[in-house]
């Protein structure tokens, strides 16, 4: 027994998880694909990585490279720049939708692999004083078109269930704010009073039971 329950899995779980009490928001949220994606992070003596102007890049898939997007970390979070003053800290990432061929390679490819993207972009042809491979399997949902008409019908249905709420990377979008934003709202739908006569509002039907 719960007085509320805010479900912040992956579609596929929460669909899962409401599939016995609101089959509607289930189906729509098992539609909801993912893709895996691996981040290859490289740290270079700053003196040896002149990085261009900006804060990183991306690749469009068109260009047939393996890197889809490159951060320069420093540059978009200062902290990290005060804390490694002497280096260039470089995120790159791989895996697009669909694209599991690619993640299918072990570290040191996708770390030959990305350093030659790399070099090819900026021109830093410096070996990195260390490099590390972080995987997600599944990690990424995707956004079709229709995905935003989607996500209102499971929110109007889950609306309609008292003390329940939804929240994550499946609604929104990816990034830290948009999943803060996400978690921020269904925190105050499930503590926002019920309206007087609202069926809801009763003492019985609790998320949970």
């Amino acid at each position: 027994d719960a007085d509320a329950v805010v479900l912040a899995v992956p579609a596929p779980q929460a669909a899962r998880l409401l599939a016995a009490e609101l089959p509607a928001a289930a189906a729509d949220l098992a539609e909801i694909e993912y893709a895996s994606m691996a981040l290859m992070t490289f740290a270079f003596r700053a003196g040896e990585a002149a990085l261009p102007q900006g804060s990183g890049f991306l690749v469009p898939p068109v260009d047939g490279r393996t890197v889809k997007a490159a951060t320069f970390a420093g540059r978009k979070w200062r902290w990290i720049a005060e804390q490694e003053p002497g280096l260039q800290i470089v995120r790159t990432s791989v895996g697009r939708h669909r694209e599991e061929e690619m993640l299918g390679r072990d570290d040191a490819e996708l770390l030959d692999l990305a350093r030659r993207d790399l070099r090819t972009a900026t021109g830093v042809a410096a070996e990195p004083v260390d490099a590390h491979v972080t995987r997600w399997d599944q990690g990424l949902p995707q956004y079709p078109v229709g995905h935003l008409a989607r996500v209102a019908r499971v929110r109007d249905q889950v609306a309609g269930a008292r003390g329940l709420a939804v929240c994550g990377a499946a609604y929104d979008g990816v990034g830290i704010p948009a999943c803060v934003a996400s978690a921020t709202e269904a925190a105050r739908q499930v503590l926002a009073p019920r309206p007087e006569g609202d069926p809801a509002s009763g003492s019985s039907g609790h998320a949970g039971e």
